[in-house]
């Protein structure tokens, strides 16, 4: 019989070794304690998980991740009997779960402090250099940070060590700076890969933290064999960064490396992306259709949508205000115009994500009250977190605004295209990471200028149906082109790639980076 072809869409595959640790702050699967006391276990949403299980279907799987609900840490506690390890109960697929649990201060300075209100708003261009002390940023790091990095990396330690072949690494997002070189430091030879899903800001921007710290987060990173940004343009802030921070560090723009302390860094740009056959089976089963019929109601003459969780990057006030503005200059949209706003409570603990609750639902009020009759209510908002019904609602937009002061990616950009059925055109950020693959396929704006803002969406509102229709099959297209799987099989090739140079030939022994050079790496981040 001979042999099946691979198709597009297999899932793209580790060779030379088949076992695949994935570390992340969150885990796939999150645990909630029931009215009787009793685990109910619950897959994480987002396409991330979804891709990475797939890679990992024919090999042996380990997500390791931070406890961050009581019902993780019983979790935690009935795995002891079973060398920390959970059974997966994602059906289909051979993976375990090794949950860490840390404190809840030392997890909450990690998480809520240094995580969420310093490097979340440094790296979006939003850090405000004259908030807090000097002395609770140190507190943070140092027993918060550094404790939740230190327990990821034994564990993935204990893992490695659970059996006699190597694993392949993949370390997830901006919580685990730190980790690659506190791994390294134990298992030189080891092959890492981190990627950064949120933007990698100008060198100037880390120097806003104190030096230990900025200097501790690029030697933490180079501990990886490659690093994963979500356009070119984060790649190269970190290529010079790097060689203003780890010093004697030498930089190949060309290549996209930096070779420090004997270990060489690819820095490489995978643009993220979503499931297009996912998202589409949510829109088209029955929960999706039930929520459709549910929206139908609500869709005016125009409609606008967006889809965002609540935060400050989002720009979600200066969106409802250039709506606001349009509907000043175009009275005859009055009444004939619908914005839905789908909005998504986010970390509620923050004081600043408070704030910016309060503001956007100040703005949603101001404006229904100054333009609302009876007969019509300008701003309809759901604030929940129901994926499937802001999926199955997108269908029918007629303009979806995504603008973002800043974004590393922003999937709704890109599922919005692949589940619109009315031609919608999208009004996008320039700033947006998005904005690389989708710019001919949206109407351009600025973040910070409401009224650019307003006359994009009037625009996308008034377009001709042949332009509209061009519009809208550019973006659709540029997501079918580089979707999830175009977006993982980019990085597995390159793993693959390094593998090849680096494993061993049967009979010889692994090139490992010095011992005295590892050490070195790992004294700037302990």
């Amino acid at each position: 019989m001979p042999t099946r072809m691979k198709t597009p869409t297999d899932p793209p595959q580790l060779t030379h070794v088949n076992r695949l640790i994935i570390a992340s702050n969150r885990g796939p699967v999150e645990y909630q304690l029931t009215h009787d006391n009793t685990l109910k276990a619950r897959r994480g949403a987002g396409g991330m998980v979804t891709a990475l299980i797939d890679a990992g279907n024919r090999m042996d799987v380990t997500w390791v991740a931070m406890t961050m609900t009581e019902g993780d840490r019983r979790a935690v506690k009935e795995a002891q009997a079973h060398g920390g390890l959970l059974e997966s109960p994602i059906r289909g697929q051979n993976m375990q779960l090794r949950y860490v649990a840390i404190p809840k201060t030392a997890y909450r300075k990690h998480y809520e402090k240094m995580s969420n209100e310093v490097l979340w708003f440094l790296q979006h261009y939003m850090y405000d250099p004259n908030q807090g002390s000097t002395r609770a940023l140190q507190d943070a790091w140092e027993n918060g940070y550094c404790v939740a990095n230190r327990a990821i990396a034994d564990a993935i330690n204990a893992e490695i060590e659970r059996e006699t072949t190597p694993p392949v690494v993949m370390l997830q997002d901006y919580h685990l700076y730190l980790a690659a070189a506190m791994i390294r430091q134990r298992h030189p030879a080891i092959v890492m890969q981190q990627f950064v899903h949120i933007p990698w800001p100008d060198i100037r921007c880390w120097h806003f933290l104190p030096s230990n710290i900025a200097q501790a987060i690029y030697s933490g990173l180079a501990g990886n064999d490659i690093i994963g940004f979500q356009t070119e343009r984060d790649a190269r802030n970190f290529l010079e960064g790097a060689r203003t921070m780890l010093e004697g560090a030498v930089v190949d723009f060309e290549e996209g490396a930096v070779w420090w302390q004997g270990h060489r860094t690819q820095a490489r740009s995978y643009p993220i992306s979503i499931s297009v056959t996912e998202e589409r089976r949510v829109v088209n089963s029955t929960a999706g259709k039930r929520a459709a019929e549910k929206i139908m109601p609500l869709l005016n003459e125009h409609t606008v949508m967006r889809v965002d969780r609540i935060e400050p990057t989002k720009n979600i006030v200066r969106g409802f205000e250039a709506y606001d503005y349009m509907l000043e200059r175009h009275p005859e949209l009055h009444g004939k115009v619908n914005f839905l706003a789908f909005l998504v409570p986010s970390r509620q603990t923050v004081p600043i994500y408070r704030r910016t609750t309060a503001e956007v639902m100040a703005a949603i009020e101001d404006t229904n009250k100054k333009y609302g009759t009876e007969d019509w209510t300008p701003i309809h908002a759901f604030c929940d977190n129901d994926r499937t019904r802001a999926l199955a609602a997108m269908q029918y937009y007629d303009a979806l605004l995504v603008n973002p002061i800043i974004d590393g990616m922003n999937l709704v950009a890109k599922e919005g295209p692949v589940v619109n059925q009315r031609n919608g055109v999208l009004v996008l950020s320039r700033t947006a990471g998005a904005f690389q693959q989708l710019g001919k396929g949206s109407i351009p704006t600025s973040p910070i200028d409401v009224i650019e803002t307003s006359q994009a969406l009037y625009k996308a509102l008034t377009l001709s149906p042949e332009e509209r229709e061009i519009k809208a099959n550019l973006a659709r297209q540029a997501v079918e082109r580089s979707d999830l799987n175009v977006w993982l099989s980019r990085q597995i090739r390159d793993i693959n790639e390094l593998l090849e140079r680096t494993l061993p030939l049967p009979g010889t022994t692994p090139v490992a980076i010095a011992e005295d050079s590892t050490s070195e790496i790992v004294a700037n981040v302990s």
